[in-house]
């Protein structure tokens, strides 16, 4: 006698009820792993921004209010080393001088720079070889720019000196005043070619339709320019002042081998000041605050900038 196994049938569940879904993940749970892979990818870039950036910025301002011999950092003294910058006139000229000469630099080369990008961005013969000559001063170093202005500039066989003008020798680099005029030229002499490269970019960008449409108007080359070019280009000549604003404050090379910082202190800035009591007098406190006041003037300029652009682009 043999006994069948029979399975019982099943009953397909009835139509009103939905199958079981898995449990959903929380949003909360959702977004974290979505975030996993960006935040790796970028913690490189950003532990690397720490070790070139923030890590020499803390380590200027602990050595600032710190007594250094040579390398070694010594006693704790506060704010004794602002106190001597901050609270001399000698201090005090230093940092205007250093105005002078950012402002100075920058009023010359911002309209050279956009007026020489306009005038490449039209269409002319050996165009090309224009804007080579044009941009040629990027290409030198500033040591080598700043010999072959002492030399054109000097009284005695210089091209460009002034030798014996009205019955007396004129030595541009022996008056306080005309060294600061030089040393401004030759610095906007050394920077318009960056600034006149990014602004041709930004020129090239803007949509000829609007020309157009503005000349149908009636307007005229000028109304133009003012009234369409410009405010299209306005956030690259903000940009440009930035990188043209912090290249000043912190530029040593060309001031150290063109003026040396005479005659008479004449144009020794903040950032050539830092360089000296660093590397000549092995100063490194005083020196650190030198370089951590400049680091302050390039922040308040740089917020200012960025609120001009925000406050244009509003507008």
């Amino acid at each position: 006698m043999t006994m069948s196994l029979t399975t019982p049938p099943t009953t397909p569940p009835p139509a009103d009820v939905e199958p079981a879904r898995p449990p959903a993940r929380s949003p909360r749970r959702r977004s974290l792993r979505s975030t996993r892979l960006p935040v790796a990818l970028l913690a490189p870039a950003v532990v690397l921004v720490a070790i070139v950036s923030v890590f020499p910025i803390l380590f200027a301002l602990n050595l600032s209010v710190h007594e250094t011999r040579y390398t070694e950092v010594e006693d704790f003294v506060g704010l004794q080393h602002y106190a001597q910058v901050l609270g001399t006139t000698e201090g005090w000229a230093m940092i205007g001088r250093s105005m002078v000469y950012v402002l100075g630099s920058l009023v010359l080369a911002l309209p050279l720079a956009v007026g020489l990008a306009h005038l490449l961005d039209r269409p002319a013969r050996f165009r090309r070889v224009f804007r080579v000559l044009i941009l040629m001063p990027w290409v030198i170093s500033q040591t080598v720019a700043a010999l072959l202005w002492r030399w054109l500039l000097n009284p005695d066989y210089g091209p460009l000196g002034l030798g014996s003008l009205g019955g007396s020798r004129v030595d541009v680099l022996a008056d306080p005043v005309l060294a600061m005029v030089a040393l401004v030229l030759v610095n906007v002499w050394l920077s318009y070619p960056l600034a006149t490269i990014l602004t041709l970019a930004a020129l090239q960008g803007v949509p000829a339709e609007l020309h157009e449409a503005a000349e149908v108007d009636g307007a005229s080359a000028f109304r133009r320019f003012r009234s369409v070019t410009l405010p299209m280009i306005m956030p690259t000549v903000f940009v440009v002042a930035i990188m043209l604003t912090l290249l000043y404050f912190n530029m040593v090379t060309l001031v150290l081998t063109f003026t040396g910082g005479g005659p008479f202190n004449a144009t020794l800035l903040v950032s050539l000041e830092a360089y000296q009591q660093s590397f000549s007098f092995f100063n490194l406190g005083l020196g650190a605050a030198y370089s951590v006041i400049l680091f302050v003037f390039n922040v308040v300029f740089g917020l200012a900038y960025i609120k001009m652009l925000r406050g244009d682009r509003d507008a």
